[in-house]
């Protein structure tokens, strides 16, 4: 990734004023961009920036899934009941509106991959306690392997 590109996601990520950055992650055209910045994210910092990166068009799949592993999304998957119940409603919000854009193929398609680092056993008792959960939340969205540097 060029020096400029990492340099503009560095401003995004350490910007202290969050609508700046905001509106900053809103403009990004890059799905390269956009996953590194995802990969990098501190979550410490609220749904802010992922809020953001979902809602960019240029969001694609791959970056959609690894954000909703990122943020604690297998819970969903695992148990569904309990994560409405956590009282965490933005992050409840989150992972389920991610969840529904995933499911309904609202992402763009690119040729960059992602493969959830998930557990045989994980895999297993998902498989057994939702069948019906789409294949690629299990193994992953094929494409090109993005080297993401450590921000």
């Amino acid at each position: 990734m060029e020096n400029d590109k990492i340099n503009q996601i560095e401003t995004i990520l350490y910007n202290e004023d969050l609508n700046e950055a905001t509106k900053q992650v809103a403009s990004i055209e890059d799905s390269e961009m956009l996953y590194v910045i995802a990969a990098n994210y501190n979550w410490d910092n609220g749904f802010s920036i992922p809020k953001a990166i979902i809602a960019n068009n240029n969001c694609d799949m791959s970056t959609g899934l690894m954000m909703f592993y990122l943020s604690d999304g297998i819970r969903l998957l695992e148990d569904r009941e309990s994560v409405e119940q956590s009282g965490l409603d933005e992050w409840n919000e989150f992972i389920t509106e991610v969840y529904s854009m995933l499911e309904t193929d609202s992402f763009k398609r690119s040729n960059i991959s992602y493969y959830p680092k998930l557990t045989k056993v994980q895999l297993f008792k998902l498989k057994k306690s939702n069948p019906s959960i789409p294949d690629f939340f299990l193994e992953g969205i094929d494409g090109n392997d993005i080297e993401i540097p450590i921000i």
